[in-house]
């Protein structure tokens, strides 16, 4: 898989920018990570501010890595959407203030003299679990993102697949239920509403707000408490036979299910690969989630899917745009 003419160079840098942190690694061709460093992001500071974190935070690690310049092939950068991936500009980036139209690729190639990689995060995910993690050796995989949000990457033949104007894969925004509730995107019903980690959350808090009860949870509309409270306990909640959770928790595998069914009678995938902090749960996830998919997709697809764990946990964003210096998608 790797392009042989490139390990003349043999680390690359991956970059994850999110709202909250930066993210660097240099990384090895094998997807060993060399050196890692987290940064808060403070993008309330700006977009000029936030540009020159990316640079300070890449420049510091090559140094602590202590590695030539000259060993290292270029620059990835995972990045929230919209993007424009092939002018290697950031279109919009609601997280990040004052981010429109940002030709981030031409900044840090101007600063570092170095090839550099722009990609959407969720996309960056997909291709580290196929390169290094669960999907290696896959050719036709989809990846789901389930954090605050939820993202999506597809594969397709061995390429990432991106859609007429790089826009493809916006998995979370499904609409799984026409009369569910609002989205953060203004629609209704979409799969982020039900089982991303804002969406339980925002559900449960609303149950709460209509009186209904629950044996472990009361917040007395403290939404600053309730906001500190974590997946982890809802989940054990649920596990203890809290109807309110255990409802709420069921649905939100329920409509993953769905979202996955309609995407295995769509493409047709080999593997579909869950990565994020509702993925601790292991089987207690997957075996329920199966069994929604089983019910719902055609048996042939369902009969030839995996649906698993990512393996690389936070890191496959990062290990997936370093990789795109050795393993080109397109």
């Amino acid at each position: 898989m790797v392009d042989k003419k490139n390990l003349e160079k043999k680390y690359s840098i991956g970059v994850d920018l999110g709202g909250t942190n930066i993210v660097s690694a240099i990384v090895n061709y094998q997807g060993k990570i060399v050196n890692r460093l987290k940064v808060p992001t403070l993008s309330e500071r700006g977009k000029e501010a936030t540009i020159k974190r990316i640079i300070e935070t890449i420049h510091e690690n090559i140094i602590q890595s202590t590695i030539a310049i000259d060993d290292i092939i270029g620059i990835g950068i995972g990045a929230p959407g919209p993007l424009d991936v092939k002018r290697g500009i950031i279109n919009f980036a609601p997280n990040l203030h004052g981010w429109r139209d940002v030709p981030l690729r031409k900044i840090l190639e101007d600063e570092f003299n170095m090839k550099v990689v722009l990609e959407n995060d969720a996309n960056a995910a997909a291709w580290g679990e196929r390169c290094f993690g669960a999907g290696q050796g896959v050719n036709n995989l989809v990846c789901f993102t389930l954090g605050t949000g939820i993202g999506g990457g597809i594969i397709i033949n061995g390429k990432i697949y991106h859609g007429n104007n790089y826009g493809a894969a916006e998995l979370g925004h499904m609409t799984v239920n026409k009369d569910g509730p609002r989205c953060n995107c203004g629609n209704y019903g979409c799969l982020e509403a039900y089982s991303s980690a804002t969406g339980i959350k925002n559900r449960i808090k609303n149950r709460l707000k209509e009186g209904i009860k629950s044996k472990f949870l009361n917040f007395d509309n403290d939404d600053e408490l309730f906001e500190s409270l974590r997946l982890k306990l809802i989940f054990e909640t649920a596990r203890k036979g809290d109807k309110l959770t255990k409802n709420i928790v069921e649905e939100a595998i329920s409509y993953l299910g769905i979202a996955i069914a309609n995407i295995t009678n769509i493409l047709n995938p080999e593997m579909v690969v869950l990565v994020g902090g509702i993925t601790n749960e292991g089987d207690k996830l997957i075996i329920p989630l199966r069994g929604e998919v089983k019910k719902r997709a055609f048996y042939s697809n369902y009969k030839s899917l995996k649906i698993v764990i990512g393996k690389l946990g936070g890191n496959a964003g990062i290990l997936g745009v370093a990789a795109l210096l050795w393993i080109p998608t397109k």
